[in-house]
Parts: C-alpha cells; sequence; structure tokens
C-alpha cells in the first residue's frame, strides 16, 4: 500500500496526509497503524491534534519492539506516587506495576491488546495513570471492600499533574459526567455499539468492517465521526449550562479531549 496515496485518498488533502505519512512510514505495519490513525480521527486537523508520537510508542510496545516496550515500563515506574494516594503498600504497587506490562500488550480473549484503548486524545502518561489508579482501587476493593471506589474517588486520584486542568476537573466533576453521559446516550444505538466494539472490546477496523458488512474505510470513518459526535455533544453542554469563555473554558476543553477516550469506555 502507498501510505501517503492512501491518507490523501481518505483525508483529502494530499500534502499534510503526505507529511503524517512520513512520520509513521517506519513503524510496524505502517498501514495497520493508518487505518487505526483514521478510525480516531476524520481530519488531518483532527489527526494532527492526537498525541501522535505516543500513539506510535503503544504501536510499537505492542509490536513488541524492546525499545518501545521499556519506554512504557518507565511510564509506568513513575506511576507509583499517584498509586500511594490510594493507601495501597509497597507490595500491592510492586504487584501491579509488574503485571500491567503483560496486561497492556498482550491480546486478550475475544479481543485486541488492552492498549489499543488508548486513543491519542491525551497524553500516554494521563491514560496510563487512570488505568493504574482503576486497576490498584479494583484489587483493593475485591480484597478488601470499601475505600476509594466510586469514579469521583477514582478521577480524583488520577488527576492529570497540570494542576490547572485538575482545580477544573474538581470543580466541573458533576457536569462532566452529566455531559459525558448525555453525549453517549445521545448517539445512534449503531453507533454506541460501534463505539462499544472498538473501545471496550478492543476491535480492530477490519473485525468491525466484517461484523458491520461495509469496507474498512468507512467503518474508520463512522468510528471517527461517533468519537466527533461524542466531544462536540460535551463541548455544546459544557458551553450552554456553565455560561464560562475565553482561557477558562479553552482549558476545559483541552481537559475533555485528554480524558476522552476513557469518558467513553466509562459510559459505553
Amino acid at each position: 500500500m502507498n501510505l501517503a496515496h492512501h491518507l490523501a485518498t481518505a483525508l483529502g488533502e494530499p500534502h499534510r496526509a503526505g507529511e503524517i505519512a512520513a512520520r509513521i512510514a517506519q513503524v510496524p505495519r505502517a498501514a495497520d497503524f493508518a487505518e487505526r490513525l483514521l478510525a480516531i480521527a476524520g481530519s488531518v486537523d483532527a489527526l494532527l491534534a492526537l498525541q501522535l508520537e505516543d500513539l506510535v510508542l503503544a504501536h510499537r510496545a505492542i509490536a513488541g519492539e524492546p525499545q518501545a516496550t521499556a519506554a512504557l515500563a518507565a511510564l509506568l515506574e513513575g506511576l507509583r506516587a499517584p498509586l500511594r494516594r490510594t493507601g495501597a503498600d509497597a507490595q500491592q504497587i510492586a504487584e501491579l506495576l509488574a503485571d500491567l506490562p503483560g496486561e497492556l500488550i498482550a491480546p486478550r480473549a475475544g479481543a485486541a491488546p488492552r492498549l489499543l484503548g488508548y486513543a491519542g486524545s491525551g497524553p500516554l502518561g494521563g491514560w496510563l495513570r487512570v488505568v493504574a489508579v482503576r486497576g490498584l482501587v479494583a484489587r483493593r476493593r475485591a480484597s478488601a471492600p470499601g475505600g476509594a471506589d466510586d469514579d469521583a474517588a477514582v478521577a480524583d486520584l488520577a488527576a492529570p499533574d497540570d494542576p490547572e486542568l485538575a482545580l477544573l476537573r474538581r470543580t466541573y466533576a458533576a457536569e462532566f459526567r452529566t455531559a459525558f453521559a448525555a453525549a453517549v446516550s445521545a448517539l445512534a444505538p449503531e453507533d454506541r455499539l460501534l463505539l462499544r466494539q472498538h473501545h471496550v472490546d478492543g476491535l480492530g477496523i477490519d473485525r468491525l468492517a466484517a461484523l458491520h458488512g461495509c469496507h474498512r474505510a468507512t467503518a474508520a470513518r463512522r468510528v471517527a465521526a461517533a468519537r466527533t459526535a461524542v466531544f462536540e455533544t460535551v463541548r455544546r453542554r459544557l458551553l450552554s449550562n456553565l455560561r464560562i469563555g475565553g482561557q477558562t473554558f479553552d482549558s476545559l476543553l483541552r481537559l475533555v479531549q485528554s480524558e476522552l477516550d476513557l469518558s467513553i469506555h466509562r459510559y459505553l
């Protein structure tokens, strides 16, 4: 496959699509990676807004490249401090961090590796933080019921390092939950199913195309369009209900974008 031609045909901007193709041409199974990008973002602007280098790292780690898996392990190692805020002891944290690399990159029964749930809307480190905190809280809840087990508590423990975004998350937590739940509910049933199959079940574009009886490019466009619809509905609801603007609203949208993947997964 001519990667630049394929992206240009899908995105409609040959020159800029060629630049993206050049950036991903050396990754393993570059054509598959390009299809994944098209499933996440339906335009060049949306694609360039993604954390492309983090997506490449995740893709390389799933492919088993030693340098990428080492970089993933280093990101996980940096999560010890937020994990300690769950009240877990050193042994519990060590066990989780030892298990997570395999859980993230190994294929699952009937589904793709869990790391494919990362769609690049925010930094990979932030996505890993939420996954790790949720995993640790789930383990502690299973062994000792009680403690930080609801979405609000987990969200606070997994709050971003950026103080401004962390404050926005705490201030507008209820509005966030309401807006995301409404946005997912507003999707057509077939679009909710498509997102659930892609984000929750980990099905790739080829499998989605086969299940829905369409071309793989059509499946990719439908996934991207459904993701965009969720973001736009959340944006409109927050703009209408919060009555804030300027830099505060811009920062709020940055937070929405950074947590889009996990929020879609949570409310499907």
